[in-house]
């Protein structure tokens, strides 16, 4: 969503569209030719039907959207939607028996197709966002701690995993915070000053890592924290924060962005 502003009419973003168009590659030409003169088929179409038509690939769709603010191409299609849901009556039915009609046969094409817009929405915001130099602060603090802890539970729960098996596989002494067990708490108290805490979550934010952030931070331990965005009580504590997988477009809120990130500490770990 472009900055600053809640939901972007469809006159708001055509005008936009109309406004920037000369300074458009060809190709990102023909997408906006086609949403102002074809806006339905943006509305009721997938991402690779759309870019069949238009031949080009369908990233090029998620960059024009880009273009324009969006975090992807169906964040944009969006804006199509409204205009027909509140333009035509009748639209609202098709839009959304191509959104949510549980009685209807799936289009697993365009489902697969909408997971993967959000993915590369991730990993491309990813990409933009995070720098090298808080990428080598990082790994430096994974590489000083004597042993590093990770708190991450629901959908945090398998990047902390991943990081586990990252870092187990690089030979650096790590644990995962043992919440089922209630043992995390006891696990944060035996922290040494030398040691380290991975803690990640996202809205909404689990309590049990919240408060496990909070203690370590209160007994002076230094924290890294993976959350979504800065009023995140993690990001209050964190000696150093990433902002990652914060979009909301889709109806699962990707991990992509996370699991690269710790990719790519593993791997600096490894060449350090």
């Amino acid at each position: 969503m472009p900055k600053g502003a809640g939901q972007e009419t469809f006159e708001a973003l055509r005008q936009r569209i109309r406004n920037r168009f000369e300074q458009l590659s060809p190709h990102l030409q023909r997408i906006a030719r086609a949403a102002l003169e074809q806006p339905n088929n943006f509305a009721l179409q997938t991402v690779v039907t759309i870019a069949g038509e238009l031949n080009i690939q369908p990233s090029t769709l998620i960059r024009f959207a880009k273009e324009f603010g969006y975090s992807g191409f169906s964040e944009m299609q969006r804006i199509f939607r409204h205009r027909l849901i509140e333009g035509a009556p009748g639209a609202r039915e098709e839009v959304y028996a191509k959104q949510v009609a549980p009685g209807l046969a799936a289009d697993f094409g365009a489902l697969l197709d909408d997971s993967i817009d959000a993915l590369i929405a991730s990993l491309e915001d990813l990409r933009r966002t995070i720098s090298p130099e808080a990428l080598a602060r990082a790994t430096t603090m994974l590489r000083q701690a004597d042993h590093i802890y990770i708190a991450g539970l629901r959908r945090s729960r398998p990047i902390a995993s991943y990081l586990a098996y990252g870092l187990t596989r690089s030979e650096r002494p790590c644990s995962l915070l043992d919440f089922g067990s209630g043992m995390a708490a006891e696990q944060i108290a035996a922290m040494r000053p030398t040691d380290l805490l991975v803690a990640i979550a996202f809205t909404p934010y689990t309590q049990a890592v919240v408060d496990i952030t909070l203690d370590t931070y209160l007994s002076g331990k230094r924290i890294l924290a993976l959350t979504d965005v800065p009023e995140s009580p993690l990001a209050r504590h964190a000696e150093l924060v990433f902002f990652v997988d914060n979009s909301v477009t889709s109806q699962f809120r990707p991990i992509s962005g996370a699991i690269a990130l710790a990719q790519t500490l593993i791997t600096g770990l490894g060449k350090t």
